[in-house]
């Protein structure tokens, strides 16, 4: 999963429409594009979007 992945799936036109969304700080959307969305991070949004966006299963220990 990617943050463009969930600035689809919310159609989003802005990462600052995005960061309002999810409630999160632009600098944490920042870590996101550059390090990837934390597995736990991205589990929990496929259970919250009810698998419409899906956890990147190669990072699944």
């Amino acid at each position: 999963m990617k943050v463009d992945d969930l600035k689809n799936h919310l159609k989003c036109k802005s990462l600052v429409e995005l960061e309002q969304k999810l409630g999160v700080s632009n600098a944490t959307l920042w870590k996101w594009e550059t390090n990837g969305i934390p597995i736990k991070t991205q589990c929990f949004f496929e259970v919250k979007y009810k698998g419409a966006i899906k956890a990147d299963r190669a990072l699944i220990a």
